[in-house]
């Protein structure tokens, strides 16, 4: 739960009536709460298909079910239009129920489906299709929703991670070609609006050439400071192809730290930014992302820091601040960690 939820539940230990007390704190929470909304929606970005997408979600990675439905709920209350979770997160049962409290038509909601091979509930390779068609019905009834807003693919096949790169020889287009006739059928019968994949690589759009119907309208990437604002063309591909971009570790987080990187979080470059704006180096992370047209991706359990998420657009970096900020660079990794540098480099036409 949030530090703010946290800090009324033990307001009762100060006065005799705990009982009473507890009804003044949750009365307490329905009032702050609002004092934290964002007056103004974020932005949106139109995806091929004319679909509005917010600028900025709320995410539930390595949330457990308990900790998802808070953040949720508090995201939804501060003014988040954007929640993003994922099958494998095994957290939606959670996000579920945070979502009931609020109107289906407020809130634009996010999921994904294993990649092939890449989770339990496909474990044959070679039942891709039917493996993501249960997965993408299993999401609905974990969320309890008759339709989700844009669904993606969550990893490339498993062959992509032995050679780096999605081809035919591993199989590997051949998985990337099952799963997305399953999405698409997912999408023309209605029960998502958009339909997209994360940690794709070039050559893996290249297996849907030819045989997509409807082409991958998102991408969702790692992409923060200090890896730099294009230098390997990746971010000119997906803007060749029509491709949204979407952000997400916009800290620096990798799933084997897991914690923000020191030099987004405490960086002399970040920190002079923000000390210029009287902003954190959290806001200065993330306006550098949605300032490149890009989608991000955060979480808290805290309502007050989610509130200060969504503060992105009361403000501009200088011309200065953004050449420094696309300067700076410390990441020598790629933004697909299936995806060797070649690929990412190679813009092949689809």
């Amino acid at each position: 739960s949030s530090d703010l939820f946290s800090r009324l539940a033990e307001f009762p230990r100060f006065v005799s009536s705990s009982v009473a007390v507890a009804a003044m704190a949750r009365g307490a929470v329905s009032l702050l709460l609002p004092l934290l909304v964002v007056s103004a929606k974020p932005p949106t970005v139109k995806l091929s298909n004319g679909v509005e997408m917010p600028m900025i979600a709320a995410g539930t990675f390595q949330y457990n079910s308990s900790v998802a439905y808070s953040s949720v709920k508090a995201a939804l209350s501060v003014g988040f239009t954007m929640i993003d979770t994922a099958f494998d997160y095994n957290n939606q049962d959670g996000v579920g129920r945070a979502l009931a409290h609020f109107p289906r038509d407020q809130y634009f909601l996010e999921t994904k489906v294993p990649g092939c091979g890449m989770d339990g509930s496909s474990k044959n390779w070679f039942t891709c299709y039917n493996d993501t068609k249960k997965d993408l019905e299993t999401n609905l009834v974990q969320l309890n929703v008759s339709y989700v807003d844009l669904v993606i693919i969550h990893f490339p096949p498993a062959p992509a991670f032995v050679t780096r790169s999605c081809n035919s020889w591993s199989g590997g287009c051949q998985m990337v070609r099952a799963q997305w006739k399953a999405m698409e059928e997912f999408y023309k019968q209605g029960k998502a609006r958009a339909i997209g994949v994360s940690n794709y690589c070039p050559s893996c759009f290249d297996c849907l050439k030819g045989s997509a119907e409807v082409f991958p309208m998102v991408n969702q990437f790692m992409f923060h400071v200090g890896m730099g604002a294009d230098d390997m063309g990746f971010i000119s591909y997906h803007k060749q192809h029509n491709i949204q971009m979407q952000a997400y570790s916009v800290l620096g987080n990798t799933p084997w730290g897991g914690h923000a990187n020191k030099h987004i979080l405490s960086g002399n470059t970040t920190s002079t930014v923000a000390k210029a704006h009287n902003k954190s180096t959290v806001q200065v992370a993330l306006k550098w992302v949605v300032d490149h047209g890009i989608p991000a991706v955060t979480k808290s359990a805290s309502a007050a820091h989610l509130a200060d998420d969504l503060d992105l657009w009361s403000w501009d970096l200088t011309a200065q601040e953004k050449q420094t900020l696309d300067n700076y660079k410390f990441f020598g990794g790629t933004p697909s960690f299936a995806c060797n540098s070649a690929d990412i480099q190679d813009r092949k036409s689809v």
